[in-house]
């Protein structure tokens, strides 16, 4: 359903994404691996457009884009169709629960308010966080404003969700309820690419692996034989530090 080719990034005159291609079928869980600084991030931005690419072109939804020439037509007819969930929240402090997972579908999608919070309310549901619909952000643990996020990305029925290390942000004993939300949407079919640095969650729920460094995709391959079999000698290395620790 996706196919990025020849993304190139480069910050300051230093390039931090080389030549980087990827495919994601509809229904995969992709986990993007490695070091900090590897790009990881910025391949998430170049791909929702909140970072400009240099070069590449992404085919997505029976078009095909020119990452350095895009329209805002164009940008906002894809985000249309993608979810993005952030480190840290990215929440409305000054307003709910609900109020924050209907926003997006109220200003850009020019939905009813009555189907909106309808939509809302399943969506908040979905990630057990019905009874907190009405409780500020403040109120809510990082976990549940973590889980208000997904909901606020999984209400707009996207084709893919993105999410750029969710449980970075979060103290140790709320990663995993953040965690069995996106289990959950992985179950039921959801396309998701998912930045982390939890290990358990690309062994287990992903369906394939991308491993960076230094701005490159060093290997790429089903979850079950990365971990398994990796091929480099650089993927063994990594792999061996985290089970070491």
């Amino acid at each position: 359903m996706l196919d990025l080719l020849h993304l190139n990034k480069t910050y300051d005159g230093m390039q931090v994404l080389k030549d980087i291609s990827l495919h994601v079928d509809k229904g995969d869980v992709t986990a993007v691996i490695g070091p900090s600084g590897s790009g990881k991030t910025t391949l998430l931005r170049c791909m929702n457009f909140l970072a400009p690419a240099d070069s590449g072109t992404l085919a997505f939804g029976g078009g095909t884009y020119d990452l350095a020439h895009m329209t805002k037509r164009d940008i906002a007819s894809i985000r249309m169709r993608t979810g993005f969930v952030f480190q840290s929240f990215n929440l409305f402090a000054n307003k709910t629960a609900l109020q924050n997972v209907t926003e997006g579908l109220i200003v850009a999608r020019r939905m009813p308010k009555d189907e909106a919070n309808a939509i809302a309310m399943q969506a908040l549901e979905r990630v057990g966080l019905k009874d907190r619909a009405d409780h500020y952000p403040s109120q809510l643990s990082g976990g549940q404003q973590q889980r208000v996020a997904i909901a606020r990305a999984v209400a707009t029925n996207p084709e893919i969700i993105y999410f750029d290390e969710p449980t970075s942000a979060l103290d140790p004993e709320l990663i995993g309820e953040v965690l069995a939300v996106m289990r959950d949407l992985a179950a039921s079919g959801m396309t998701m690419l998912v930045v982390t640095h939890e290990m358990r969650f690309a062994r287990d729920v992903s369906s394939r692996v991308v491993f960076m460094e230094d701005g490159v995709i060093v290997e790429q391959n089903a979850a079950e034989a990365f971990f398994e079999q990796p091929e480099k000698a650089r993927t063994r290395a990594f792999l061996k530090t985290i089970n070491d620790r």
